[in-house]
């Protein structure tokens, strides 16, 4: 029978506790997407490696276990950093260049319906309708593997939209439905979806997603009222209490997917071992 090992120096122990803290420190280069989904792991990992090299061959051996993970840690992690420049980059460069595209598109469209307003009628359910449907393909994807957070988040921002292009299509919330007026609102679902595919669908990137496009819906009647400059009455200012409350549920929304970020962070932290 093997003979018992006796109790390891208490030296070994805080060592190992060290190394583990300071290798959590350096996992701070990665980024977070892939610290948050490796990190605990790499951590363990590298506190199994720090207890066998001081129960091999003490303190000499851990330095030389260091010497070998720092440089391939700053190798790995400059690496890993590059490629999320050069996809964010380029992820960040086409949302801005489909929401330009998009932007320009509508507003030479909705500058043709003021000067034919018997396009209205076709081109607006067109716009209000198909940019949610769009966005609720999107989201049914997204959600499935989500919390329950992100997806009341997401259900919110949807129900929201639907709402907003039906009071546009039905009564209009700028004056009556027939008011070219209304057209801006189309760009707001439309903000929502290109901040949704910037932000890869990740919960904080949803939360300014969101929080972006109810600041989309608040310049609506702001640029309204700049370029058609009707009289301040009292329809003015129920206009602008109903821009309010989709303002509101726009931002709730982003609140609740900020809330189901902070639950992500909470679950990928775990217990440490």
């Amino acid at each position: 029978m093997a003979a018992r090992r006796g109790p390891r120096p208490r030296g070994h122990e805080r060592a190992e506790r060290a190394s583990e803290r300071a290798y959590r420190s350096l996992l701070g280069a990665y980024p977070g997407e892939l610290r948050r989904e490796y990190g605990d792991e790499m951590a363990r990992c590298f506190r199994d490696l720090c207890r066998e090299a001081l129960d091999g061959g003490g303190g000499l051996a851990l330095a030389a276990l260091w010497a070998r993970t720092l440089p391939e840690l700053v190798r790995t992690a400059v690496k890993e950093r590059s490629t999320m420049l050069t996809r964010d980059t380029y992820r960040i460069a086409l949302g801005v260049a489909l929401a330009a595209a998009f932007l320009l598109a509508w507003i030479d469209l909705a500058v043709g319906t003021i000067e034919e307003p018997e396009g209205l009628a076709m081109v607006a359910p067109i716009g209000f309708f198909a940019v949610p449907v769009i966005g609720a393909v999107i989201a049914y994807n997204a959600t499935k593997t989500r919390g329950i957070a992100y997806r009341a988040a997401v259900g919110v921002a949807l129900a929201v939209t639907f709402l907003l292009a039906f009071v546009n299509v039905a009564v209009g919330t700028i004056g009556s439905e027939g008011n070219p007026a209304n057209l801006l609102y189309v760009g707001v679902p439309a903000v929502g979806i290109v901040g949704a595919l910037v932000a890869r669908f990740r919960p904080h990137g949803m939360a300014r997603a969101l929080f972006a496009t109810a600041l989309a819906q608040a310049l609506v009647p702001v640029i309204a009222l700049m370029i058609w400059k009707p009289p301040v009455t009292s329809g003015v200012l129920e206009v602008l209490g109903a821009n309010a409350f989709f303002v509101a549920l726009f931002a709730g929304s982003a609140l609740l997917f900020r809330h189901a970020a902070r639950d992500q962070a909470t679950a990928g932290a775990g217990p440490r071992g």
